[in-house]
């Protein structure tokens, strides 16, 4: 039986080669959109589930709270893991600290600047499952002068030599033995790395032994029966056991949360976080992508079908004369909504196949098809089963609900099914296709307002040089003279990070408000800092070498921070502060002068609202920004690079330019954009495929009304009128739905950003009218061959 409907199916499908053809491009189309946002979402949602104990790791996250501002930092100091171990025997099983650094590494001809160190305890290599293919985990990083490396620098340096016991020349002057080689890191993990070294050279030092810097990530592996719950009501008697004097003294209620391995990748809510992060709205918005174009290539189907039922109205009649059950029937037509579905699959998959790579490069992602993994085939019968059932439900339960004496006495010929479904069926694609429209403008919009918007510095023509290695920092004097001398530059400063990158947050007394603490970002730079970034100043004087006493007693304040303290520019002028008790040079509490306001300037991403700044000058050198002269930046940075390798001889130059690295603050707004209006030409074109099936089909129908329109003197404008102004109609109210679910999710969309664009009615006006024009090319292409068609042969067979 079964074998009898798929070969009647078959048949059905050749005969109608023309709306077959719609329906197979429509659904490879629609399921290949399908596909790719599955396997995009797979991803993010596998991040780290590759560890066997993963549901029992977490990271520690020191948490703040002053003033009602509540912030999440994933790094805490050194001490942490021992006194977790201490203090929770019976819960906390191991813990890992993990620092994050770079380094030069050479290996006999070879000299290579790494970006993926790790510096941690020899327990990362059996809490964590990342697998050693040369060595034993145990004991690999059991000497510090130990390095495991990955199998992709185990090729880069030793290519098919055995790399275990090789020696590798760390920056120059030290040396360590490859213990080990792990396999390469998977893609989504968000602990990436490329070499392994124990931190046990560390702990004795000071700055190691401190409870108050910021160093590392801390991991902590639970016992079984740990409920993390109860671990997280005893954090705050911890805390004010080993730092309850300090928070106290800095206004902090400061305690401990454990965010679960699994969460870290799409958890968005920690601040200065190197770890690769995802973004769980993507996740969401993608997916609803996915099920709009599925929805609407269903949609496609059983607008034909439905349409097309008059045509196949007889079929029907004839075979329930001839004994067929109603449920023969539906089976019937279900086979040959399951059979397109199927074939259309099978396209979809060798489309992704061919597509893949070129997805991967514009999307910056490493998708693969899993063919190994089971649950890909149940997916993807699982997809055309569910496709086919749906887009052949309508179209199968209407045929053959058909009575045979009317349909074989023409009752149903003109019906060609509900037209009122129909057309509710094309208001609800284009409803979507218009709304996934007003998206990527809106999306557009915002990313361009945000690369455009007057940040209160200038980032053009100024680029930034870490700091990153002993030699540079060690003579970044010596190196800021130099350039200083070059005279395509017109001003050099050191600094603790620029506008986009990250900025300490210290906890102040102000001397006029006693009794009272204040936090604020910081920035610690010199007297050039406000000049080579172009930050203006609206009050008192800028740093200055001829106020020997403002290295250590001045600071300035950004307007903000004054706004809150309560005071105007000028009464902030001559104001004293009380240095961070902490800070590691000073020997006694020292008061500093504000000197200075500056204009308030985005630091941080437009996400953001600017918060209450200090800049100090104060040791921390972290990077180098340099502000060159319009005109040839080529040959700049070329003087520019021989001054580095004259100072920094054993390290590779690098540099970025401020204006792109601001820019990747929404690297991922930016390609959601791109990605989004793909997907969202592919949504217009699958539901044009449709219209232009159903246009086709309308005027096959009316040909013979046409032909009588022409003869009594309709002209071809009047009949492309006549034929398009339903559609068109169909196509406003589709407008009229998406515009308000369009404004709500967009609305959402922004609240992301505390700086935005306003949701103007041109962007919906300008959705709208493209919708329109789209539509009107798609009917009338139809209507015109049927309008300019003799109607001496349409009237022929009456």
């Amino acid at each position: 039986m079964l074998y009898n409907y798929l070969k009647l199916a078959y048949r059905n499908l050749l005969r109608q080669k023309f709306y077959t053809a719609i329906n197979v491009v429509g659904l490879t189309l629609g399921i290949t959109c399908c596909l790719l946002i599955f396997l995009f979402v797979q991803n993010e949602l596998s991040y780290d589930k590759f560890h066997a104990q993963g549901d029992r790791i977490y990271r520690v996250l020191r948490v703040g709270n002053m003033n009602g501002d509540k912030t999440k930092i994933p790094y805490v100091s050194g001490p942490y893991a021992p006194a977790l171990l201490t203090d929770f025997p019976s819960d906390v099983k191991a813990a890992v600290r993990v620092m994050s650094t770079n380094a030069l590494f050479s290996y006999q001809d070879k000299t290579f600047k790494e970006e993926r160190v790790f510096i941690t305890d020899p327990e990362f290599l059996t809490m964590f499952s990342f697998p050693l293919v040369q060595g034993d985990p145990r004991q690999a990083l059991a000497d510090p002068d130990n390095v495991v490396i990955s199998q992709a620098i185990a090729q880069k340096y030793f290519g098919s030599e055995n790399p275990m016991g090789k020696l590798l020349t760390l920056d120059k002057n030290q040396t360590c033995k490859v213990a080990g080689v792990v396999a390469n890191v998977p893609d989504n993990s968000h602990l990436k790395f490329d070499f392994v070294f124990s931190i046990k050279d560390y702990e004795s030092q000071e700055w190691f032994q401190r409870w108050n810097n910021n160093s590392m990530f801390t991991y902590v592996l639970l016992e079984e029966k740990t409920n993390p719950e109860n671990l997280l009501a005893q954090f705050p008697a911890f805390m004010e056991k080993h730092r309850g004097s300090e928070t106290k003294k800095e206004g902090q209620n400061m305690t401990l949360e454990l965010q679960p391995l699994h969460a870290i990748h799409l958890d968005t809510n920690t601040q200065f976080d190197f770890a690769e992060q995802g973004n769980k709205s993507n996740v969401y918005i993608f997916s609803a992508i996915a099920v709009f174009i599925l929805l609407i290539a269903c949609i496609n189907f059983m607008n034909l079908a439905s349409a097309r039922s008059a045509g196949r109205a007889k079929e029907v009649g004839v075979r329930k004369v001839l004994g067929a059950y109603k449920q023969h029937l539906i089976s019937q037509f279900l086979s040959e909504s399951t059979l397109l579905t199927f074939i259309a699959v099978a396209l979809s998959l060798g489309l992704i196949i061919l597509i893949l790579p070129y997805f991967n490069t514009f999307a910056e992602k490493h998708l693969a098809i899993p063919f190994t993994n089971p649950w890909l085939y149940v997916f993807l019968v699982g997809v055309a089963l569910g496709v086919g059932l749906l887009a052949g439900s309508y179209p199968a339960f209407f045929l053959s609900s058909f009575e045979p004496v009317k349909v074989l006495r023409g009752r149903l010929a003109s019906s060609a099914g509900h037209p009122l479904l129909r057309k509710a069926l094309v208001v609800s694609q284009f409803s979507l296709s218009i709304f996934l429209m007003i998206g990527t403008v809106v999306i557009f919009r915002q990313m361009d307002y945000v690369q455009n918007k007057n940040l209160g510095f200038s980032k053009e023509h100024v680029i930034t040089i870490p700091l990153d290695n002993e030699e540079i920092y060690s003579r970044s004097r010596a190196f800021i003279n130099r350039l200083q001398q070059l005279p395509d530059v017109q001003s050099v400063s050191v600094m603790s990070g620029e506008p986009g990158g990250f900025h300490d947050r210290y906890v102040f007394n102000v001397i006029d408000k006693p009794n009272e603490t204040w936090s604020f970002r910081t920035a610690f730079s010199d007297e050039n800092y406000l000049p080579t970034l172009g930050i203006k100043l609206i009050a008192g004087r800028n740093f200055s070498k001829s106020f020997a006493t403002d290295s250590v007693a001045a600071i300035l304040l950004n307007e903000t921070a004054v706004k809150n303290l309560g005071w105007t520019p000028q009464e902030a002028i001559g104001k004293e502060f009380v240095d961070p008790s902490h800070w590691a040079e000073q020997q006694a509490p020292r008061r500093r002068k504000v000197t200075g306001v500056v204009q308030d300037f985005h630091f941080s991403s437009l996400k953001e609202t600017i918060e209450p700044l200090v800049i100090a000058m104060r040791p921390d050198r972290r990077l180098v920004a340099i502000r060159l002269a319009a005109g040839n930046p080529k040959s700049s940075l070329a003087a520019i690079e021989k001054v580095f390798n004259q100072t920094a001889p054993k390290y590779p130059f690098q540099y970025t330019f401020l204006d792109e690295s601001f820019g990747k603050l929404y690297k991922s707004e930016q390609k959601q954009a791109q990605i989004l209006a793909v997907f969202s030409v592919l949504a217009i074109s699958i539901a044009c495929l449709g219209l232009l099936g159903l246009a086709s089909y309308t005027t096959q129908q009316r040909r013979k009304e046409i032909g009588i329109r022409k003869v009594l003197g309709a002209s071809v404008s009047n009949v492309v009128t006549l034929l398009s102004q339903d559609f068109l109609k169909l196509v406003l109210l589709a407008n009229i739905l998406a515009w308000p679910l369009a404004w709500w999710a967009m609305h959402k969309w922004l609240q992301d950003f505390t700086y935005r664009v306003e949701l103007s009615a041109l962007i919906f006006i300008v959705a709208g009218v493209m919708a329109l024009l789209i539509a009107i090319v798609t009917v009338s292409f139809q209507a015109l061959k049927v309008a300019v068609a003799n109607p001496v042969n349409a009237l022929r067979d009456e």
